[in-house]
């Protein structure tokens, strides 16, 4: 028999590993009308989708003079072609990073917003001035517990900014602190998230102030699951009430209503709708799913990150059997006259930098600049917004970027928050592929065409497919793509094709526009 405690810490440590198997973006079928409608203007992540282009080889001339026009020609082609995008700005610039040649250009000093090419600026601050090595810690102190287990005072959770925690990560935390013996605390839980200041919402963000999706979770010192709580619904192949979990289980949000129903034809259509009643957020799941569409998910912000990642480390606890005599939840600074007694490490930033670039992810995005602030700011007290746009603008200033010649008010690109130019990503692009303590892990990031990422779908059998790792941006009227196109690993060239002012309707075509221009990039190096 197996016991509900039992049920509880499988459930926790089920729904950790999910998330901790990389913490990827959810990918929701969010089919129905209402309140899952996806938001057009900013989607939680970029463009998936394939995009048709030039067909038949590309081949360019021998000679490199020619090859240079032949590269010039094909580009401004591609563009021409297009009428439909007359009225959209088109900037973009390529440059040879084995000769430092800067090959072709248009408008390359144009500020234009990046969107989540952001996330490339983030990047490269963050490995400079981090290092590629660096891990969050998140830790537990108390007084060490008497002969019976007893802890005298209160245990403190102390939060360093860990974006990628997981619900797994704080039952191995309980079960760390149940192994030093610690069977019951006299006091009560804090939380100390003292590492960042209060201010939860990274600049940009209260544009749009009513938008729920987890892509604009909020940014706190202790947070996990990315800031959300996902919702998911699983049909029943063989009928049946499909089944609805919240993840992660925890006192703060419950399931009020779940009125679904599997179909074995027709569309899924589910409407998730919340409210907060007496502290507790409530979700109301209806619909129904069609079985062969599998698990449908979506993830929602919540609000007060601290306090989500504190009630599930509460109750992971209790299924350790550690009891804590009071129930409430504290906020404070450690005193330091406490001991270290359990502690999780986050995976490097490299690592967490795959997770910010090939699937961009906000979030994490936001919390790289924020510890970024922390990490390197010469003045005591809570890191701010302001101290992460600081620390980058001072790394960045390192490799050719004055401060004031661009703007990049977050770390994600979301909202009104870029202004770059093709050419400054160019900049960027060169310089971290000069310095190896940047290059190689911002490299490694990078989604690559045709294999992985926001760029899995496109270039499939055509001459870029495995040959350019670039970062995507997208936002209602943006679209830009920045990175590396190489055939050998001596010879790369670095682009960066920005497009603003996008017609309404035209976005597959920017894509069409875009994965023809890589490829001749490809093709200029000499694939086919």
């Amino acid at each position: 028999m197996i016991s509900s405690r039992g049920l509880r810490r499988g459930t926790l440590a089920i729904a950790g590993a999910v998330i901790a198997a990389l913490a990827l973006p959810a990918r929701s079928q969010r089919t129905g009308s209402g309140s899952e409608a996806p938001t057009p203007a900013e989607p939680e992540s970029d463009d998936e989708g394939a995009a048709a282009g030039s067909a038949g080889p590309l081949v360019a001339p021998q000679d490199p003079k020619a090859r240079v026009a032949w590269l010039r020609d094909r580009l401004a082609a591609a563009i021409a072609s297009r009428p439909a995008l007359a009225k959209a700005q088109i900037a973009f610039a390529v440059q040879d990073l084995a000769t430092g040649q800067d090959l072709v250009s248009r408008e390359p000093d144009r500020g234009m917003t990046i969107a989540s090419n952001a996330k490339l600026l983030t990047s490269v601050a963050a490995l400079l001035g981090l290092g590629s090595g660096f891990r969050w810690r998140t830790a537990v102190f108390a007084k060490p517990p008497d002969d019976k287990g007893v802890v005298e005072g209160d245990l403190y959770l102390r939060g360093r900014g860990d974006p990628t925690l997981s619900a797994a990560a704080l039952q191995k935390l309980a079960a760390d602190v149940a192994a030093r013996g610690v069977r019951e605390i006299e006091g009560r839980l804090v939380v100390d998230a003292t590492y960042f200041d209060g201010v939860i919402e990274p600049p940009h963000f209260d544009e749009q102030p009513k938008e729920r999706a987890a892509f604009r979770a909020p940014v706190a010192s202790l947070g996990m699951n990315r800031g959300a709580i996902a919702i998911r619904v699983a049909p029943e192949p063989g009928g049946g009430d499909p089944r609805v979990l919240l993840d992660p289980p925890c006192e703060c949000a419950r399931l009020a209503k779940t009125e679904v129903t599997s179909a074995d034809k027709g569309r899924t259509r589910l409407r998730v709708e919340q409210r907060t009643k007496g502290g507790v957020i409530e979700y109301d799941v209806t619909g129904q799913i069609r079985a062969s569409d599998g698990t449908w998910e979506v993830r929602r912000r919540f609000d007060d990150p601290a306090r989500l990642a504190a009630e599930v480390f509460r109750r992971a606890l209790a299924d350790e059997g550690v009891r804590l005599r009071t129930r409430g939840i504290g906020s404070g600074t450690v005193p330091l006259t406490l001991r270290l007694l359990a502690h999780h490490d986050s995976a490097t930033l490299a690592d967490v930098l795959r997770l910010v670039n090939k699937h961009s992810d906000n979030y994490i995005a936001e919390s790289v600049l924020k510890t970024l602030g922390a990490e390197t700011k010469g003045t005591p007290g809570p890191a701010t917004w302001a101290d992460g746009t600081a620390a980058l603008a001072v790394q960045l200033a390192k490799l050719g970027l004055p401060p004031g010649s661009y703007r990049s008010d977050n770390g994600s690109g979301l909202f009104a928050s870029s202004e770059v130019s093709a050419r400054q990503l160019l900049v960027l692009l060169a310089a971290a592929h000069r310095d190896y303590r940047v290059g190689p892990d911002l490299v490694a990031s990078l989604p690559i065409g045709g294999q992985d990422g926001t760029l899995a779908r496109r270039w499939a059998g055509r001459p870029a497919q495995g040959r350019v790792r670039a970062k995507t941006g997208t936002l209602d009227k943006v679209s830009s793509l920045a990175g590396y196109v190489g055939v050998d690993g001596g010879h790369l060239l670095a682009f960066a094709i920005l497009t603003n002012d996008i017609p309404a309707g035209q976005r597959a075509v920017i894509r069409a526009m875009v994965d023809e221009m890589v490829d001749a990039l490809a093709a200029y190096l000499g694939a086919t």
